[in-house]
């Protein structure tokens, strides 16, 4: 038994001897550069390749199997002279008795200058396309094989135990051109190092490189950092402890350079349909945000959800850091305090914040806000909050050097100047109005526009396939209320607009000193507006204006005209008498004013103006020419009588005059309305002659029957024939 032993161990020893000594040969004896041709023309008929060894094969066959190779470059059979790849230098090795239990444990794995050449025609073609296998070869196939698919090696490369010691790749570029979009984009200075790859088990990866862009010039240096684990079995890949830093500059920056980092871990599952980051931080400039971001059903309709919160940001200056302009506002102090949190919700398409809670310099907003649809760009809001100074973010006022702000006159612009004509210049953007797709509502406790405030603010907007539509805009504002409701329809040529106006309890006064309109009227305004017009410019609008009117003023005065001083000259001069002093006031107190208006291409006719100054009823009828800018009304005043402790004598109103209406005229333009009114001097003649007729008649009927007694009737009868009454 001993003997066996002894002679088995010495044939052991023989094979092993035998084995060193052939490995030696092989190793020492055996050169693969003897076989660089037979190397290439494989790579031509296998590959569809043109390969390029420019130095030396080094190899070892054990305990490592390993490969080291220069210089390689790598070209389509089509175009031989431009390379697709090439390779410095490279080496890999693979240790020999794992593959004997089918373990694939390789060391590390080093490519250096590395270099691709990636490109597509005006076509779309790819120069890589032509690359591997003939497709038509690979169809058919060998006499007498069976056409059943063997999924044994599949299935054996699944089972395989893969193991890397490491993979460094250092100083490699990719450039790719579009000759069809001009574009051109190119990675240089791309290392890329790793731990030992292990199936399962977590390793370093680290990414540096720079990217580069032609249109626009553009410069991104990325800068990768993480902890990786994949299981290829499961399809899951995990990147941990993410640290991402991007430094941009170039064109889209105006040449600045901004700074990105995000940090947190990712995780893509493709088993279970999602890929998720958490623990999100990111910082751009000085802006700071946290959150996580959640994508489910990846292969079907992708839904994504999250949070996000972002930390009190100057925006201004974020977005002079993106090299934006920086809108001019009228407050210097605005959008320097901007903070968020959100929760997100969306799809491939879309993405919302619901949840919402924006504080933009103290003004707090509720609610959401998103776009329900990227490639129309649909814009979705229905917010809330409290106290909002738009004129803060309008742009500054334009100031005049030397000159003060014009006031307007009271009563109206004296002038009789023909004011400057409507302006043709187009107004509204149209194919801007025409794209929108917007659905949103804004409610505000107290809304500061143009100097005014309007509290509470409810706008509500609808705009989608070329109409605009304000479905709500209604607030309190001059100690009243205001309600509108409009529709722009850029589908109709030429476009059209209808707009409603309610306006209730509103102080009249206040409106003209708001606007810089000329004190006209003071009183609480009632009024109703029903319009429309077509066109895109003040002209266009007032020349086709048509709909309906109708206002009430309570407890006013007309301003700058004095209606009872014309009256009591209008019965002085009857009277033939001249008034002891001025009558009344500066202004015409009027209890009520109102009466309505039918609009027909801009021309504002109105049958029913009534108003009530105390001793006087006033009628009016007449019309309005917007595109002329004209007026011409004509009143009656309806004398009741003189109600004052001491009377002047001329103005006593006689019995006989009380159902008289004694003419009053505006005419004129509409900036000096209320200074165009006057005495109809002409109607006032009329008046005075009927009233002396009447006069005379009845002295000759009181004579008549002092003289005639019983024969008076007859003879009063022939006299009234005389007189045609």
């Amino acid at each position: 038994m001993k003997s066996f032993a002894k002679v088995l161990g010495l044939v052991i020893f023989g094979v092993v001897l035998l084995a060193a000594g052939v490995l030696f040969f092989l190793t020492r004896m055996f050169d693969p550069n003897d076989y660089k041709d037979d190397i290439q023309q494989a790579a031509r008929d296998k590959a569809n390749i043109e390969l390029t060894l420019g130095g030396d094969i080094g190899w070892s066959l054990f305990p490592w199997l390993g490969i080291e190779l220069k210089d390689v470059g790598i070209a389509t059979l089509d175009a031989p002279e431009d390379a697709l790849a090439q390779v410095g230098s490279m080496g890999l090795g693979v240790k020999v008795l794992p593959l004997l239990r089918r373990q694939l444990r390789m060391s590390d794995v080093i490519l250096d200058s590395v270099s691709l050449n990636l490109a597509k025609d005006a076509q779309g073609r790819g120069n890589w396309e032509s690359v591997g296998p003939d497709s038509d070869a690979a169809a058919t196939p060998e006499p007498g094989a069976s056409e059943i698919p063997d999924r044994s090696s599949e299935q054996a490369g699944r089972d395989f135990d893969v193991a890397v010691e490491s993979v460094r790749i250092t100083n490699a570029r990719v450039r790719y051109e579009d000759e069809s979009s001009g574009q051109v984009l190119q990675l240089e200075d791309v290392n890329l190092t790793t731990g030992a790859l292990v199936e399962g088990q977590p390793f370093d990866l680290a990414f540096l490189g720079l990217l580069t862009t032609e249109q626009p010039a553009t410069r991104v240096r990325i800068d990768l950092k993480t902890v990786a684990q994949f299981d290829f079995g499961l399809e899951r890949y995990q990147l941990e402890a993410v640290d991402l830093k991007v430094d941009v500059s170039g064109q889209p920056l105006s040449g600045r350079a901004l700074s990105l980092q995000l940090r947190g871990d990712g995780l893509l599952d493709q088993g279970a349909q999602i890929a998720e980051f958490n623990q999100m931080r990111l910082s751009v400039a000085d802006l700071r945000a946290t959150g996580q971001v959640r994508a489910s059903q990846l292969d079907s309709d992708v839904r994504l959800d999250g949070r996000v919160d972002v930390a009190d940001f100057d925006a201004r200056a974020l977005l002079a850091a993106l090299g934006q302009e920086v809108p001019e506002t009228a407050k210097s102090g605005a959008l320097q305090s901007v903070a968020l949190s959100a929760v997100l919700s969306g799809s491939a398409t879309s993405l919302m914040l619901e949840e919402l809670k924006l504080l933009v310099d103290g003004t707090q907003l509720t609610g959401s806000l998103g776009i329900a649809d990227f490639e129309r760009q649909a814009v979705r809001f229905d917010l809330s909050g409290g106290s909002l100074n738009l004129d803060d973010y309008l742009p500054p006022a334009e100031e005049t050097a030397g000159e003060a702000p014009a006031q307007a006159p009271s009563g109206g612009s004296r002038s009789d100047s023909a004011p400057e004509d409507w302006s043709d210049e187009q107004v509204l953007p149209l194919q801007r109005l025409a794209s929108l797709d917007i659905d949103g509502k804004l409610t505000l406790d107290e809304l500061r526009i143009t100097g005014q405030t309007v509290a509470p603010f409810t706008a509500a907007v609808v705009a989608r396939d070329g109409k605009v539509e304000i479905k709500q805009a209604d607030g309190g504002v001059f100690g009243g209320r205001f309600s509108v409701t409009a529709e722009i329809d850029t589908t109709s040529t030429p476009v059209s607009l209808k707009v409603a106006k309610q306006l209730t309890g509103m102080d009249s006064l206040a409106v003209q000193r708001a606007y810089d309109m000329g004190e006209q009227m003071r009183g609480k305004l009632d009024f109703n507006l029903n319009v429309t017009a077509s066109g895109n410019s003040v002209k266009r609008w007032m020349d086709t204006l048509n709909g309906s009117a109708r206002f009430n003023v309570l407890e006013g005065a007309l301003i700058g005209v004095n209606l009872e001083q014309q009256m009591c000259q209008a019965i002085a001069l009857v009277n033939r008498k001249t008034l002891a002093e001025p009558r009344g006031s500066q202004d015409t107190p009027f209890s009520s004013l109102g009466g309505s208006f039918r609009i027909t291409n801009g021309t504002v006719s109105g049958e029913d103006l009534v108003m009530a100054i105390p001793g006087i009823g006033v009628k009016g009828r007449g019309k309005i020419e917007l595109p002329q800018q004209r007026m011409d009304y004509r009143l009656g005043l309806l004398i009741k009588g003189d109600q004052s402790a001491m009377p002047d004598p001329a103005c006593v109103v006689n019995e006989r005059y009380i159902a008289v209406e004694w003419p009053v005229r505006c005419q004129g333009f509409l900036h000096n309305a209320a200074s165009s009114c006057a005495v109809d001097t002409d109607g006032v003649k009329s008046i005075a002659g009927q009233l002396l007729g009447s006069e005379a008649q009845r002295k000759v009927e009181e004579k008549l029957e002092e003289k005639l007694g019983d024969q008076a009737p007859a003879v009063r009868d022939a006299i009234r024939g005389l007189f045609n009454r």
